[in-house]
């Protein structure tokens, strides 16, 4: 049987497109994993795990993932629309070309 699958990033993106911006989904699911946490009482957990070379790293199901939006949806309606994102502009001198942390503004 073959299942559709993605990775734990791949899972924060989709919930957090479906969802909204809320929380930080990506933590949440780490610590759904941990059985720390809940989302109005559901809960997200992977299908599988796999190796990448490097460690074992968690996979979802796309339906999975698709049934817990839908309940999720049910319980909380999304606040995608609600909360828009924060824009934060600043001068900066453009002959500056020192990292980011050193970066002065003007």
């Amino acid at each position: 049987m073959k299942v559709k699958t993605v990775t734990a990033s791949e899972a924060a993106y989709m919930l957090r497109r479906d969802l909204g911006a809320v929380r930080a989904w990506d933590d949440m699911l780490a610590d759904m994993r941990r059985g720390k946490s809940t989302y109005y009482g559901l809960v997200l957990t992977p299908f599988l795990s796999s190796h990448d070379g490097k460690g074992t790293r968690p996979y979802y199901s796309l339906s999975d993932i698709a049934d817990f939006t839908r309940a999720a949806l049910s319980v909380a309606p999304s606040s995608t629309t609600r909360i828009g994102i924060q824009v934060h502009e600043f001068e900066v001198a453009p002959a500056d070309k020192r990292l980011w942390k050193g970066r002065a503004l003007v």
